[in-house]
């Protein structure tokens, strides 16, 4: 049963509600601020720290700052929400960072050993050594650090400034030997200069005399080309006695196939390497019937009768191996419906067989046109990929996360498609100035599940996706010397486009969220 219009339109405003709410509960950090713990830290001064900015905890994002209360002796009482599942130590330092542009950040940094060295096993620090999982009263809380405000950053400005001062008058008094210095080493150089030109010369002259002989080499080169591709040239003739010969091989593959059949081990595989045989014969068996119609001469016409009645007669062969395997057969006089095998006959026009497909009239090579477009399709795919990001908050050392937000477009050429073993090639971002680049070969471990490695985003990664119906997700790892993970959870609204949304280095405080359409065809 098919859904009305306006079902759709209530489908996909749903959905697309329920995307908005996602990338709200992401960005605002909803979950954290009403599903974690409180605990306040007492301060001095919150140096314009504002309600909802992020709290890091060793530089991981573990929550966000709930309050900033205002006391009645003019210091500040900030309450923070962190995350279940991270618990604060007692001996932790509090402190707000101001930096000169943008909005000021919670950071909590805890005791760690005084070295960590290699072999160094990381030991649970007790539960009583951790902060209470609540707001303690005032005189209880931990005291937090206001990072140096603009008036202390004047303040020791204007001690620099005289030490500035007393430095000048220290090159004053130096100037006079410092300029001798300098004119003996401008001397230096004009001498380095004169014989630095010298040398030049002599690398040009060396370098006429090889560059004369390359190109030499090269006019040589070219005319031995030349010559090779006028003995060379590929005619239609040619062509046609490959596929004779493809024919009479594949005949004989047949064979050795038939005497393997009775090897159980070899059952499963032989059945499909069997049924690809089959199709490949019937598909060169279309390209040469297309052929016929499109040439005029008699003797090719009789080289492609030859060719079509040996594929034709391969194809029986595999039919009756897929009858001897258990497959699905059409053997003539064995099951019912089969058509026997061709007979040329002497007019120079191939038999039309009962119940078999027979190419249509093409004098423009239409048939020839629609069977090559086909498998064309299976042997390429393009992938256009539009992404936008949220807003930067954190900037970090991945150079692909700027405070750019896009769209960024990405273009992908995959080829095989369809098959085991495919191969993705294509660039990001492109038109951005940080254009990277993509080369991976992808398996496909089943219809639904594909993983791959090679050249992620101009480095060495690997990505890997699971398509489960409407529902997909995917993952990709890059970058050896700092590892970047990469989420997306995908809707697909058509077998051609789907809509994602996901995390770009995710579990970093620079993490930015990601969402956009893709498409292929």
């Amino acid at each position: 049963m098919f859904l009305t219009r306006q079902a759709q339109l209530g489908v996909f405003a749903i959905a697309a509600l329920l995307l908005l709410f996602g990338i709200f509960y992401i960005i605002t950090d909803y979950g954290t601020r009403h599903s974690g713990y409180r605990i306040g830290v007492h301060f001095a001064s919150a140096s314009g720290l504002p309600t909802g900015a992020q709290v890091f905890f060793s530089g991981v994002s573990v929550g966000t700052v709930d309050q900033v209360q205002l006391l009645a002796d003019n210091t500040v009482d900030v309450i923070l929400a962190i995350q279940p599942q991270v618990d604060i130590p007692k001996d932790s330092k509090f402190l707000i960072q101001s930096p000169l542009t943008g909005s000021p950040n919670f950071y909590i940094i805890p005791p760690v050993p005084p070295t960590i060295e290699p072999g160094y096993i990381a030991t649970p620090v007790p539960k009583s050594a951790m902060l209470p999982r609540e707001v303690l009263p005032l005189n209880e809380q931990p005291a937090g650090i206001t990072g140096a405000t603009v008036a202390d950053l004047l303040s020791q400005g204007q001690g620099e400034i005289k030490r500035l001062d007393s430095m000048l008058v220290m090159l004053q008094n130096r100037e006079g030997k410092l300029l001798n210095t300098l004119q003996t080493a401008l001397s230096n150089v004009d001498e380095m200069s004169g014989q630095l030109k010298n040398t030049v010369a002599d690398v040009s002259g060396t370098m006429s005399v090889t560059m004369h002989q390359a190109g030499a080499n090269i006019v040589a080169m070219t005319n031995t080309l030349n010559s090779t591709l006028g003995r060379n040239q590929y005619k239609i003739d040619s062509m046609l006695a490959s596929l004779d010969s493809t024919a009479l091989a594949l005949s004989q593959s047949m064979d050795a196939l038939r005497s393997l059949s009775t090897d159980p081990r070899l059952h499963t595989n032989l059945i499909d390497t069997t049924t690809n045989i089959r199709d490949l014969t019937m598909n060169l068996s279309g390209v040469a019937s297309d052929l016929r119609q499109v040439t005029g001469s008699a003797q090719t016409q009789a080289q492609l009768r030859d060719t079509v009645a040996s594929l034709d007669a391969t194809m029986q062969k595999a039919n009756s191996l897929l009858g001897t395997l258990g497959g699905r057969s059409h053997v003539p006089g064995v099951d019912a419906g089969a058509t026997p095998y061709p007979i040329p006959n002497k007019n120079g026009v191939p038999p039309i067989i009962p119940g078999t497909p027979q190419p249509a009239a093409s004098p423009n090579g239409a048939a020839l046109k629609g069977g090559l477009s086909k498998i064309l399709s299976n042997l390429v795919s393009v992938q256009l990929r539009l992404s936008y990001l949220s807003q930067q908050t954190v900037p970090g050392n991945n150079r692909l996360l700027t405070a750019d937000r896009g769209p960024q477009a990405d273009v992908n050429a995959i080829l095989l498609p369809r098959g085991d073993l495919s191969i993705m090639t294509g660039a990001n971002d492109i038109g951005s100035g940080r254009t990277t680049y993509n080369l991976l070969p992808i398996k496909a471990f089943t219809p639904a599940i594909h993983v791959g490695g090679g050249i992620l985003y101009s480095q060495i990664g690997a990505l890997a996706t699971v398509d489960a119906g409407p529902v997909g997700l995917e993952a990709r790892v890059y970058n050896l010397r700092l590892p970047s993970f990469d989420f997306y959870g995908n809707f697909n609204v058509a077998r051609w486009g789907k809509l994602f949304l996901g995390q770009r280095d995710a579990g970093r405080p620079d993490q930015r969220t990601v969402f956009g359409l893709q498409l292929q065809f």
